[in-house]
């Protein structure tokens, strides 16, 4: 496979989970009012995501976890709690 085929594959993915996310609106936290089955079926997708993600990471040498605690790290320095915690009409 080559990392095109790998990012399509992921961009496919992607897609059925949006498509899952389509008509029900916001969501709770832990997904109370889906059935079983729904959340059987998105962690099924999610899980092609991710395994889609990782081998293209694979496929492009990138170290992902690594990739992941850098953004973490950079995003920490761009939106530091201080100011993701603003109250009212505040922005970050």
């Amino acid at each position: 496979m080559t990392g095109i085929s790998e990012s399509d594959g992921t961009v496919g993915e992607v897609g059925e989970v949006s498509e899952i996310f389509q008509w029900k609106g916001e969501v709770p936290k832990g997904l109370p009012d889906w059935k079983e089955e729904e959340k059987v079926h998105l962690g099924e997708e999610l899980s092609d995501v991710l395994l889609y993600l990782v081998r293209l990471s694979d496929i492009c040498g990138i170290d992902l976890g690594q990739a992941a605690l850098r953004k973490i790290e950079l995003n920490a320095l761009k939106y530091p709690v201080s100011r993701s915690q603003l109250k009212g009409s505040e922005s970050v």
